[in-house]
C-alpha cells in the first residue's frame, strides 16, 4: 500500500510538473501609457499584434506567449507598481515608463525574481551606467540618435546649430541636443546658441525671439521634444520666417507631426533619427499595416519596438527550451541575434543592454517620408 501511495505520489508530482511547465510558458507585463503624455509613443499593439502571430503559428511543444498589458497612464510610480503586480504573477519579462525614474526601481524589484526589465522604447543612457544587469533596452542610447543626426544634417550642408534643450524629461531631452551639437562641431560645423524650453509648450514666441537675435542665423535646430509640442514649434518657426532646417529625434516619428506642422512645405527641411524607416513602404510598414488590418490600434514605429521585444523574447526562449528568467536573459543575449521587424537581425551579444543595428534618418519630400541616412555613425559621444 505505502509502494502504491508513493507511486501515485510520484505520478502525481509528475503531472504537476506537466502542468507547471505548460503554465510556464513566456509571461511578459507591460505597463505601458494608454493615456498621458507618453499615449502616443506606446509598443503595446505592436507587442499584442507579434504575441498573437506567433502563438498562432506555435508548433506542439513551443513557448506560448502570456501578456498581461496595463495602463501606467504616463505615471512612473504606477508604472513600478504594476511591474510587482506583473512579478507576482510570474511573468519572467516586464516593462514600464520608458525612462529612468520608472525603469531603475522596476529594474530593482525585479531582480530577486531573476526577471528582466525589456524596454522597448528605452533609449536613456542612464539606463546603461546604472549597472543592472537585467536590464535591456530594445532601442539604440541616446548618444548614438544624436550621432546619426549630426551626420545627417552635416552632410545636407548645414555649418551652424542652435540647440533647444529642457529637463523634462531628463538626458533625453537635455545631454541629446548636446550630444548631437557635440558630434556636429567634431564634423566642422558650430553651436552658435542653446536655448531652454519645458515640455507642453505652446507659445514659442520667447524661444524664437532669442533665435532671431543671434548675430549668426543658424542653419538647423535641434530639439528632442514629443508632439504636438515640436510640431506647434516648426509651425511658428516658418510663420515667423525661419526656413532652415529643424532636426529631431526619435520622438518625431509620430504620425501626427505632419498634421500638426500642416503645411507639407514647412515639411521639407525637418529630419529626425528613428528606430526604422516607415512610411517608405518598408518591411516594417508592411509589418503594421497587416496588424492594423487586423484590428490592432497601431502607433507606429514604437508597436515595431514592442513587437521586436515579444519577438526576440519568444525566439531565445524557444532556441535555448527555457523561460527561467535569468536562462532567458542569457538566450536573449546569445550571440547571433535574432529575427526583427525594426531590423533584419537584431544582436545583444555585443553590449548586453542594447542593440547593435542602424540608426535611420527621416525626412520629407513632398510632405512624404523620405530615408535620408541609415549608416552607423562612427563618432559617438559618451560612449566612445
Amino acid at each position: 500500500m505505502e509502494k502504491m501511495i508513493l507511486g501515485a505520489a510520484v505520478v502525481a508530482a509528475g503531472l504537476l510538473q506537466v502542468a507547471h511547465a505548460g503554465a510556464a510558458d513566456l509571461k511578459i507585463g507591460l505597463a505601458v501609457a494608454m493615456t498621458g503624455t507618453y499615449a502616443p509613443y506606446s509598443e503595446a499593439e505592436g507587442a499584442r499584434c507579434m504575441a498573437d502571430k506567433l502563438n498562432k503559428a506555435a508548433a506542439a511543444g513551443d513557448p506560448k506567449v502570456e501578456l498581461m498589458i496595463e495602463d501606467n497612464r504616463s505615471d512612473p510610480q504606477l508604472s513600478v507598481s504594476l511591474g510587482q503586480k506583473f512579478l507576482d504573477a510570474g511573468a519572467q519579462i516586464i516593462t514600464g515608463v520608458p525612462f529612468p525614474d520608472a525603469l531603475i526601481p522596476t529594474a530593482q524589484i525585479a531582480a530577486p525574481y531573476g526577471a528582466t526589465v525589456f524596454s522597448a522604447p528605452n533609449t536613456q543612457l542612464e539606463m546603461q551606467q546604472a549597472g543592472l544587469d537585467n536590464f535591456i533596452a530594445g532601442a539604440v542610447p541616446d548618444p548614438i540618435n544624436a550621432a546619426a543626426t549630426a551626420n545627417a544634417l552635416y552632410g545636407k550642408g548645414a555649418r551652424s546649430v542652435a540647440l533647444m534643450v529642457s529637463p523634462d524629461a531628463g538626458s533625453y531631452s537635455e545631454k541629446l541636443p548636446e550630444w548631437f551639437g557635440e558630434v556636429f562641431e567634431h564634423l566642422g560645423g558650430k553651436v552658435v546658441g542653446k536655448f531652454n524650453y519645458s515640455w507642453g509648450t505652446t507659445d514659442w514666441s520667447p524661444q524664437i525671439a532669442s533665435i532671431k537675435a543671434l548675430p549668426q542665423k543658424p542653419d538647423a535646430i535641434h530639439i528632442c521634444g514629443v508632439l504636438p509640442d515640436v510640431g506647434i514649434f516648426i509651425r511658428q518657426l516658418r510663420a515667423n520666417g525661419y526656413d532652415g532646417w529643424v532636426a529631431g529625434c526619435d520622438a518625431f516619428d509620430d504620425k501626427s507631426l505632419e498634421g500638426t506642422v500642416g503645411d507639407p512645405a514647412s515639411l521639407e527641411k525637418v529630419m529626425f533619427a528613428t528606430h526604422g524607416a516607415t512610411g517608405i513602404d518598408s518591411p516594417i510598414d508592411k509589418f503594421l499595416a497587416q496588424c492594423k488590418a487586423d484590428g490592432y490600434k497601431i502607433n507606429g514605429i514604437f508597436d515595431a519596438l514592442g513587437a521586436d521585444m515579444v519577438q526576440i523574447s519568444y525566439e531565445a526562449a524557444k532556441k535555448s527550451g527555457t523561460v527561467e528568467p535569468a536562462a532567458l536573459r542569457d538566450a536573449i543575449r546569445a550571440p547571433g541575434g535574432y529575427p526583427g521587424t525594426t531590423a533584419p537581425t537584431i544582436s545583444f551579444a555585443e553590449k548586453k543592454g542594447y542593440p547593435v543595428k542602424a540608426v535611420p534618418v527621416m525626412g520629407f519630400s513632398n510632405g512624404k517620408r523620405v530615408l535620408i541616412t541609415d549608416t552607423p555613425p562612427t563618432f559617438v559621444p559618451a560612449l566612445n
